[in-house]
Formats: C-alpha cells, sequence, structure tokens
C-alpha cells in the first residue's frame, strides 16, 4: 500500500476518515434546497416529534417526493418550518467549513407570508445580513417545474428585480415542462445578473440536457450526470466552461446510478469537465457535503489528490 505523505492536509483527512478535520477545510456548497437542507434529527428535534426516517433506496423522484409529502411537510412545509429549516441548513453548513453557499428558495414559499413577496425578500434579506461574516451567501431564487408556471413566474420575476438573489434555478420533474416555457424569466434574471441553472441530466438524457442549456443559456447545471453517456455533449460542457453541480448520494439513493464506486463524475472528471461535489438534499440522503467527499474516496471513485483539486475550484467562480 503506498503511503501517502499529506502534512495535515484534505488529502490526509480524506485518508483517516476524519470528518472533523475535514470540517476545517474551505468548501463551497452549491446545490443545496432550504426545505431540505437541515439534518433530519435537527427537523425532529425542533418539531419534538420522532420522524420516520427515508427508504435508503427510492425508485425515482416521485418516490422521495411522496415521502416528504407524507413525513416532513406536515412538520415544515409552513413558514415556521420554512424558516427553520433554511436557518437550520446555513448553521450546519457553517460547522461543515462551508464557505459559499448557494441555497435555493423556492417561491412557492412566498405563499407562507402575509405580506407575499416582501414578507419572503425581508427573510432572506435578515438571513443574508446575519451570517454575512460566517460565510460567503448567495441566495438562490428556485422555482418547480411540477407547478403550472403561471402560478410561480410573477414571484419569481419580483424575487429577481428585488436584487437580493444570486441565481435562478429551476428544477422538478424534467420532463413536466418545456424549457421554452421559462425563456422570458431566465433571459429577466440573466439581465439583472443572476446566474443560471436548472436541474436536468439528472433522469432525463443527453438530448433534453443539451435543449435545455440552449434554450435558458444556462451557466451551471444542477446534476447533468447523464452528460457522462454522450462523448459529444462532454466535449460542449468542457468547450463552454460549464459546470455541473453534482450530488453523489442523491443520485445513488433515487437510483440514477449503482452505487458511488461506479458514479459517473469520475467520467465527467476524466474529461476535463467542471464538477463540484454537493448534498442536494441533506434531511434525505443524510450527507454533510464533507461526507460527500469522503464517500466518493472511500467508493475509490476518485483520488485525494482529485477530490481536493475538484474542492479548491468549486471555490471558483
Amino acid at each position: 500500500m503506498t503511503t501517502i505523505n499529506t502534512n495535515g492536509s484534505f488529502a490526509e483527512a480524506l485518508v483517516r476518515g476524519d470528518i472533523a478535520r475535514l470540517a476545517d477545510f474551505p468548501k463551497a456548497e452549491r446545490h443545496c434546497h432550504s426545505i431540505f437542507g437541515t439534518s433530519l434529527q435537527s427537523i425532529a428535534d425542533w418539531a419534538d416529534k420522532p420522524i420516520k426516517p427515508p427508504p435508503a433506496r427510492m425508485a425515482n423522484l416521485d418516490e422521495m417526493r411522496s415521502y416528504a409529502h407524507s413525513e416532513l411537510y406536515p412538520f415544515i412545509r409552513n413558514r415556521s418550518g420554512f424558516e427553520f429549516t433554511a436557518k437550520s441548513a446555513i448553521a450546519e453548513a457553517i460547522q461543515d467549513g462551508v464557505s459559499i453557499l448557494e441555497m435555493s428558495l423556492d417561491v412557492v414559499f412566498v405563499s407562507f407570508y402575509n405580506s407575499g413577496v416582501i414578507g419572503f425578500i425581508d427573510f432572506v434579506q435578515e438571513l443574508t445580513r446575519k451570517h454575512a461574516k460566517d460565510l460567503d451567501f448567495r441566495p438562490e431564487i428556485g422555482v418547480s417545474k411540477n407547478h403550472e408556471p403561471s402560478s410561480r413566474l410573477k414571484s419569481a420575476w419580483e424575487c429577481i428585480e428585488s436584487g437580493l438573489f444570486k441565481s435562478l434555478d429551476l428544477y422538478g420533474n424534467e420532463h413536466a415542462q418545456q424549457p421554452e416555457v421559462y425563456v422570458d424569466l431566465f433571459r429577466s434574471a440573466r439581465s439583472h445578473g443572476l446566474k443560471l441553472k436548472a436541474h436536468v441530466g439528472e433522469f432525463g438524457g443527453p438530448e433534453l440536457m443539451e435543449r435545455t442549456l440552449r434554450v435558458l443559456e444556462l451557466q451551471e447545471i444542477q446534476h447533468g450526470v447523464t452528460a457522462a453517456t454522450s462523448k459529444r455533449l462532454m466535449d460542449v460542457l468542457r468547450r463552454e466552461g460549464i459546470r455541473l453541480n453534482v450530488c453523489p448520494s442523491s443520485n445513488v439513493a433515487l437510483s440514477v446510478v449503482k452505487d458511488l464506486a461506479n458514479h459517473p463524475i469520475r467520467i465527467l472528471f476524466e474529461n476535463g469537465i467542471r464538477v463540484t461535489i454537493n448534498s442536494d438534499d441533506k434531511t434525505i440522503f443524510g450527507k454533510s457535503t464533507s461526507e460527500e467527499y469522503l464517500g466518493l474516496y472511500q467508493a475509490g471513485n476518485l483520488t485525494v489528490e482529485e477530490l481536493d483539486q475538484i474542492r479548491i475550484d468549486s471555490l471558483k467562480d
């Protein structure tokens, strides 16, 4: 066995499996949803109720949504739950050494406030002010394809025009709506300086991924792992510098990939595509960002040097 001389580095912490030490190193979390961003135990403690954990393996996104609706939403799909999970997610990210946090806050949460968008924005502004010294918090406005677009776009536009949000993310069932529906929203976001993201290439194939990339003029893609099946698309992503914000444990739990050892982040990285490693939904998938790095190392997917390279690159815009 080769001895690795890492001198107290991030690499050494990976070799030792030292999560506490891994948390000492700065890292970026660029794919995180506020409502599911904290640990399940934190929600149970806050609700003072035992909460049934999710299945370790789910067939698809619909099964995850079913679990969330039955076990989590009774506690957190309201104003107090939304605000608690957002605050707790930030606190836990700071504890994990996250120094850049791009956290998606779904525009549907506007409905929790009597004053609508104003109340929602006031809360997000307070989050930003409170943690300005702790980390670079970059609130992201999230829009779900699972809802009728007309019911969400007006509020999303108001959030974009507030100047508070740093990015826009489109997520949900990749096939629920055509990307063309959101062109005007994304153009507005671009004109206001927001970074443009979308969830695609998780369950949908390379064709949908490339179409969404072109139609919405994306700058980053959330997941995007099916690009590994298309050399042509990987060439496009590399050439255009499109970064993929990958969530390994999420992909395994939702049966997108078999296991961490076979996760296509290896193929993407080898093909020169910029990738970041993220938690996605810590409540459901149970992993911090540091634990995601450790999982990939222990599965033999990426070396300590490669993982450290990814970590360092994730801190660059």
